[in-house]
């Protein structure tokens, strides 16, 4: 796989910092050019593209459209979710996991309990299990993949917690969707959500939401606008609206960033997310094994557990001084993120190796 024409930003660096944030293709830069310069004369006509766009988001993810949001950001969606999941009172989460997925539980008054990671960031299921049962929880929430240590708690193994303790499950997707396969038909959570700025490879402004339609019948609409109900209205048959996930989308839409959020998509698909995943699996592997003597690895895990995000312990400013060398990486609590997706090469490797040796 040569990206380098469809990825022009690569052209000038060595970019190995998607877990912040991913690369737009030459297409889907184009994509955003051409539906911005038709103005808002071109909305009508947007609107037709949302059941295309939430259709290729459901497929991407083994869902049915009907449960699936198109949204704009991840931190509004979990408030969002936690307000529709407030009769459930008791929720378990990773201590040191991203801020936005803690922060809503807090903030909303639930009963917060906290599982803490390893030394080396990985969560052992174990502990997870055993708070559910002796604090009787009643949701999880959690990240696919922790953004500080690339741990993944794989989703089947969440999906059988889901299933066994009757927990709601709700994963944080957007260190793992675009480059790990989810088919949340094999392993079914009750809620996901991942924004499109990091591995999808969409840009800033665009996500998705995942609610299992089992749950649909249980909640009840706190987010309703225009875009929801329309003009014809009443508020007394406001309670009469049944939840759908699109319910949540009140509000104008980002379209430009929907459209972006479109295109990605559909070469994601045609890549592949298995061969994505292959492709990224490989990179890994190679930094690992030539990884200089200088360099400690950190997220050293089992196969089940790995994803594209690898964190060693550098130097304090290796961060700097790899970027003087057109290398991009980021550092994290836990030491010197490195992040490769499918657009990143086996000579991006080696050369953030032998840069790395000479710090």
């Amino acid at each position: 796989m040569n990206y380098t024409e469809k990825y022009p930003a690569i052209q000038q660096q060595i970019y190995l910092n998607t877990a912040s944030c991913g690369l737009l293709s030459m297409k889907t830069q184009q994509a955003t050019q051409q539906y911005a310069q038709q103005g808002s004369v071109g909305r009508d006509a947007w609107y037709e593209e949302l059941p295309i766009i939430r259709q290729a988001a459901a497929k991407f993810i083994g869902a049915s459209p009907s449960e699936v949001a198109l949204i704009n950001n991840f931190t509004s969606s979990i408030y969002q979710v936690a307000q529709l999941l407030q009769d459930h009172r008791r929720v378990l989460v990773v201590a040191d996991d991203y801020p936005s997925l803690l922060l809503p539980w807090h903030l909303l008054g639930f009963e917060v309990f906290t599982v803490a990671a390893l030394p080396d960031g990985s969560i052992p299921l174990e502990a997870i299990e055993l708070s559910i049962r002796q604090h009787n929880i009643e949701i999880l929430a959690v990240s696919h993949i922790q953004y500080s240590s690339g741990f993944r708690l794989p989703l089947d193994k969440l999906s059988a917690i889901r299933q066994e303790h009757n927990v709601k499950v709700v994963v944080d997707a957007t260190q793992s969707l675009g480059v790990v396969p989810i088919d949340l038909q094999k392993t079914p959570v009750d809620v996901l959500i991942g924004s499109g700025y990091k591995w999808l490879t969409a840009g800033l402004g665009s996500g998705i939401l995942y609610i299992h339609q089992n749950l649909h019948p249980q909640l009840r609409p706190k987010f309703l606008g225009f875009g929801t109900t329309g003009s014809d209205f009443s508020p007394q048959a406001i309670d009469n609206i049944p939840f759908t996930p699109e319910t949540l989308e009140a509000g104008h839409y980002n379209f430009f960033s929907l459209l972006a959020l479109k295109q990605a998509l559909s070469e994601l698909q045609e890549i592949g997310i298995n061969r994505i995943f292959e492709k990224v699996t490989q990179l890994r592997h190679q930094l690992i094994a030539a990884l200089p003597p200088n360099v400690q690895l950190i997220s050293n895990y089992e196969a089940n557990y790995i994803s594209s995000i690898v964190v060693v312990r550098a130097s304090e400013d290796a961060e700097v001084q790899l970027k003087a060398q057109n290398i991009i990486t980021s550092t994290r609590p836990k030491g010197l993120r490195i992040s490769p997706h499918f657009y990143n090469s086996e000579a991006d490797i080696q050369q953030l190796c032998s840069t790395l040796a000479k710090l």
